[in-house]
C-alpha cells in the first residue's frame, strides 16, 4: 500500500462538461482518478471522450445507481490500486479540487475515520437541499445517537482498509450513502467532518436525486437499520393500550351502573380495564417490541413493579409541578408523561425485556 496516493473515485451519471476540468485538476495534483459512468444516456459520450487519457474510466451499461456505481469502483481500487484511500467526489462540480485536496491531506493522517466533506447550509443552499438535510440529520440523530450535519454529502475520505466492508454495504442508490454512515455509527467508527465551501450550480439543477422516491429509501434505511423502529413500535403498543384501556373502562362502567356505591363501581372499572390494558401492553411489547425470550413470569413481576412506580411518580411529579411550582397542569402533564415515556423504554429494553448473551461453546 502507497501511502501517499490517494484515489479519487467519481460516479457519473449525464454529468455536464464540469467534470472535465475536474478531472484535469485532480491528475494535476497527482491523484489517481477512476470515473464511473452509470449508465449514462448517448448525449454525455462526447464529455466521456474528452477526459484525461490518464484517468481510468469504468462503464456500466444501463443505470445501477449511485450506490452500485461506489461500490463498482471500490471493488476495482481494491483490486487494482494500492492506497492510502478513496475519496467520492460528484461529477456534477460540487466540489471543489481545494475542498478535495483538503479532504486528501487528513486521509493521510487518519486511517480510523470516515471522513466527511461537511457543507455549512446557508441562504444560498437551495430550499429542497437545506430542508431535506435538516430532516435527515434529525432523523439519524435520534436513531443513532450520533450527530452528523451534513447527512447527504457526497464528498467522503474512506481509507483503504474500510473499502471491503463498505462494498458489503446495502443499498444501490442514494440511500447507500446513508446506510454507510449508520454502519459507521452502529460500528463505533469515528465520523469526522470537514468544513468545505457550498457549492450550488443552477440551484442544483444537475442532480439526479429524486426528492420523494429517495428521501423514501433513505429514511426507510434508517428506520431499518437502527434502533428507530423498536421505539416507534413501543410508542404504538403505549397508544393501542390507550385505547384498549379507554373503551374497556367506558364498558365498564355501563356493566356496573348497578352498584348503588359509585366509588366502588368506579374502582372496578378502572381496575378492570387497566388489567386488560396492562397485560396488552406487556405481551406487546415483549413479543412483538423487545423479541424477549426471557422468563414470562420474572419478566411480569418486573414489568407490574415498573408500572406500579410509574404510577406513584407520575403523581408525585405532578404534585409538584402543579401545586409546588404552580405550573399549567396539561403542561406539565405532558412534560411528565413524556419523561416517563424515554425512561419506561430504556428500563423494558434494558431491564424487563433484556436480551441474553449467547452462550459460547468451545
Amino acid at each position: 500500500m502507497n501511502e501517499k496516493i490517494i484515489t479519487i473515485l467519481i460516479p457519473a451519471y449525464n454529468p455536464t462538461e464540469d467534470l472535465i476540468p475536474l478531472v484535469d485538476g485532480l491528475i494535476l495534483n497527482e491523484f489517481k482518478v477512476v470515473v464511473v459512468n452509470d449508465g449514462s444516456k448517448k448525449e454525455a459520450d462526447d464529455i466521456f471522450k474528452k477526459l484525461n487519457s490518464n484517468a481510468i474510466f469504468i462503464e456500466h451499461k444501463e443505470n445501477m445507481g449511485k450506490g452500485q456505481a461506489l461500490k463498482t469502483g471500490f471493488k476495482y481500487i481494491l483490486e487494482n490500486i494500492p492506497c492510502a484511500g478513496v475519496i467520492t467526489a460528484d461529477a456534477d462540480g460540487q466540489h471543489l479540487l481545494t475542498d478535495i485536496i483538503k479532504i486528501a491531506n487528513d486521509l493521510r493522517k487518519d486511517s480510523s475515520s470516515l471522513i466527511l466533506g461537511s457543507r455549512k447550509l446557508d441562504s444560498s443552499t437551495p430550499f429542497r437541499s437545506k430542508f431535506g438535510n435538516y430532516i435527515t440529520r434529525g432523523i439519524f440523530k435520534l436513531a443513532t445517537s450520533t450527530t452528523v450535519y451534513d447527512t447527504q454529502t457526497g464528498l467522503r475520505g474512506i481509507p483503504y482498509n474500510f473499502l471491503e466492508k463498505f462494498i458489503a454495504i446495502e443499498g444501490m442508490r442514494y440511500e447507500y450513502e446513508i446506510n454507510m454512515l449508520l454502519y459507521c455509527a452502529n460500528n463505533k467508527i469515528n465520523i469526522k467532518e470537514l468544513t468545505i465551501q457550498t457549492v450550488y450550480i443552477e440551484n442544483n439543477k444537475a442532480s439526479s436525486f429524486n426528492v420523494i422516491k429517495d428521501s423514501f429509501k433513505i429514511y426507510k434505511c434508517i428506520f431499518k437499520n437502527s434502533g428507530l423502529s423498536t421505539t416507534v413500535l413501543f410508542a404504538i403498543s403505549a397508544i393501542l393500550s390507550f385505547l384498549i384501556d379507554f373503551v374497556l373502562l367506558l364498558i365498564l362502567n355501563n356493566l356496573t351502573q348497578t352498584i348503588k356505591n359509585e366509588n366502588i363501581a368506579l374502582l372496578i372499572s378502572v381496575l378492570g380495564a387497566r388489567a386488560v390494558s396492562s397485560l396488552f401492553n406487556f405481551l406487546f411489547n415483549r413479543n412483538i417490541v423487545f423479541k424477549s425470550k426471557s422468563n414470562i413470569f420474572k419478566a411480569m413481576f418486573k414489568y407490574y413493579i415498573l408500572a406500579v412506580s410509574i404510577v406513584i411518580i407520575n403523581y408525585l411529579l405532578l404534585n409538584l409541578l402543579t401545586v409546588v411550582l404552580g405550573l399549567n397542569l396539561v403542561i406539565s402533564k405532558l412534560f411528565v408523561e413524556a419523561i416517563l415515556f424515554i425512561n419506561n423504554y430504556i428500563i423494558q429494553k434494558v431491564v424487563i425485556f433484556k436480551k441474553n448473551k449467547p452462550t459460547s461453546t468451545n
